[in-house]
């Protein structure tokens, strides 16, 4: 049929992966087909596939394993031993077999180490018959799965911890070598060399470079943090014969161990600050918060948006201004803070500051909330002092002055001495208490029947001008009370002094003494009653607060302050006890004192 040659190049490992269905020399015209390609072309009458590409190029040969092929002897074809029956229709290619007779070549595989060039030649065959020589996979192929590869394990080493991108080293490897398998298997053939290669040099080189960075990033850190000054006496550790990378670890963790002491110390000093605090963030929520604003807000404070936590602080009345001063964005001068009542009653200072970055970004506001009550308090006792020196004070003074201006009759004396004396009662309710708030309470057993006679006794003067009558009904069966004498007697004085004040020329004042039962405690009752027009409805609840005014429908000429009933009830509290107003249904009006009896009042 034909000549051919049977000609098997070998790579560059001696191996035969190869066949040339066309030989040419490069210096002489004439072409040889290969022997298979001649058998193919008598048998299929035509060319095969593979021949079309050009000459001199050769085909990747899937080899089977070694005897894969039938092998019958040669001499028992020849002496007709074989049926014809078993030859009819089959290609028989003739060629030695046995070790050391033939042709033998080198192959590829695991159990084979070479094979017969014969059988080499019925692998051949068998792929032009087939159509299944090995493709080689396009470059731009080669080269997207190898670049594949070493990008995932890129982004691994940019996203994963080291550890985890060097366990996925192994997958990686695995899983290319498995896909040139599968490819293989596919008559495609992925060359796994070059990516395999790549992917075991990246992982050093990184590593490399990525320690490299580490190290001349701690060793610019620490050298910024040794600069810095010590905010807090920490001794630094004395570091050993290590090498560069491990003394900036250890270094680094030194310095670690320094900032963590140092936000336990800020934080446990901001926790345990004498006032209410607390830190937001730039959305406005609440990211830190003391012990003190936190027992008054409530465990879940934490998250809380800034206008949510305020409406749990302030009162209502309040919480406007309160926003308006967090709406400026840099509060300065008059506006550096916010006062406003609490719905507890306690005033508070606000103020907030920016928490900002060493390199001045804002990273949040500090909001601090310091308890002025008393510096409140003592404000508005120093305008109700001044409002009492300013007014009821100069008032009688003045009037004083203008009487004494020419010789005073008989009726201008007694005015005179009426203004005196609500000038010396003033002072000296005013005096009085200041020393209790000033001083501790230091009682004694009196006798409480002692005590309001001597003060009926007291404003006997002043009951006796006017004709008035102070009754007293002792029904306390010689009850002792644990007090302060001076400031009982000075109680009695004010409500008897209102009394006669109140009271119409000619009329009573009952004072009544009693032990009432029924509350459980030993108390004894002190009630002073006149017939005048009485206590303003309105008036009642706020009759024992400094200042509250005076009576409607008083008698001309008489004027109250406020500031007696404000020491009664101061007074009253004092001793544990209680005091109440009504009016009477006949007219006029009724204080009643509740005190508790000492212990030791019934062997008296």
């Amino acid at each position: 049929s034909g000549l051919g040659h049977v000609t098997l190049p070998a790579d560059d490992d001696g191996m035969i992966r190869r066949f040339t269905l066309c030989f040419s020399d490069e210096k002489s015209e004439p072409r040889y087909l290969h022997l298979m390609e001649r058998v193919y072309r008598a048998t299929r009458n035509g060319p095969s596939e593979a021949s079309k590409a050009p000459c001199n190029s050769s085909q990747l040969l899937p080899l089977a394993e070694r005897n894969s092929f039938q092998t019958i002897s040669f001499a028992s074809v020849a002496e007709g031993e074989v049926p014809s029956a078993f030859l009819k229709g089959k290609i028989l290619l003739v060629g030695a077999v046995a070790n050391g007779l033939g042709d033998q070549f080198p192959v590829p595989g695991d159990r084979q180490a070479t094979m017969p060039g014969v059988e080499i030649m019925a692998n051949g065959l068998s792929a032009l018959r087939n159509q299944g020589f090995i493709s080689p996979m396009p470059k731009p192929g080669q080269l997207a799965v190898s670049l594949g590869a070493v990008w995932v394990l890129l982004v691994g080493f940019w996203r994963w911890k080291p550890r985890t991108t060097l366990l996925m080293l192994a997958p990686m490897i695995a899983l290319l070598l498995a896909l040139s398998v599968l490819l293989l298997n596919n008559r495609i053939w992925f060359p796994p060399g070059a990516a395999l290669l790549v992917l075991t040099l990246v992982y050093p080189l990184w590593g490399w470079r990525r320690l490299q960075a580490t190290s001349n990033f701690m060793d610019t850190e620490l050298q910024n943090f040794r600069s810095g000054p010590s905010d807090i006496p920490i001794l630094g550790p004395q570091l050993g014969p290590v090498d560069i990378v491990t003394g900036q670890a250890e270094q680094l963790g030194y310095a670690i161990a320094y900032t963590r002491d140092l936000r336990r110390f800020i934080s446990d000093a901001l926790a345990n600050l004498p006032d209410p605090m607390f830190i937001t963030d730039l959305d406005g929520r609440v990211s830190f918060i003391n012990k003190l604003a936190e027992a008054g807000i409530g465990d879940d404070a934490l998250n809380l948006d800034v206008d949510t936590m305020l409406s749990r602080i302030v009162d209502e009345d309040h919480l406007g201004a309160v926003r308006e001063y967090l709406a400026k964005p840099h509060p300065t001068g008059d506006h550096e803070y916010v006062h406003f009542t609490s719905r507890t009653g306690e005033v508070f200072a606000l103020r907030r500051a920016p928490v900002l970055t060493d390199t001045g970004e804002l990273r949040g506001h500090i909001h601090y909330l310091a308890n002025i009550t008393a510096l409140a308090a003592a404000a508005e006792e120093r305008e109700e002092v001044l409002e009492l020196l300013s007014h009821d004070m100069r008032a009688p003074q003045a009037a004083i002055l203008a009487l004494l201006q020419d010789r005073p009759s008989e009726d201008q004396a007694r005015r005179i001495a009426t203004h005196a004396r609500r000038t010396l009662a003033l002072a000296d309710n005013f005096v009085d208490l200041a020393r209790m708030k000033a001083q501790e309470f230091m009682g004694e057993d009196v006798l409480i029947a002692d005590i309001v006679n001597e003060a009926s006794d007291n404003v006997w003067p002043l009951a006796k001008a006017r004709q008035i009558a102070c009754v007293i009904d002792d029904r306390s069966d010689s009850a002792f009370v644990h007090g302060e004498p001076s400031s009982l007697y000075r109680s009695f004085v004010n409500l008897l002094d209102n009394a006669i004040k109140y009271s119409p020329d000619n009329g009573t004042v009952s004072i009544a003494l009693d032990r009432p039962t029924g509350s459980g405690t030993e108390m004894v009752s002190i009630a002073i009653s006149d017939q005048g027009p009485g206590v303003a409805n309105e008036m009642i609840a706020s009759l024992f607060q400094r200042f509250a005014g005076t009576r409607d429908g008083a008698r001309a000429g008489v004027k109250g302050t406020g500031l007696g009933l404000n020491f009664v009830a101061q007074v009253v509290e004092r001793h544990r006890g209680s005091v109440t107003a009504k009016n009477l249904p006949n007219g006029g009006a009724s204080f009643t004192i509740l005190l508790p009896v000492a212990d030791d009042s019934a062997e008296d």
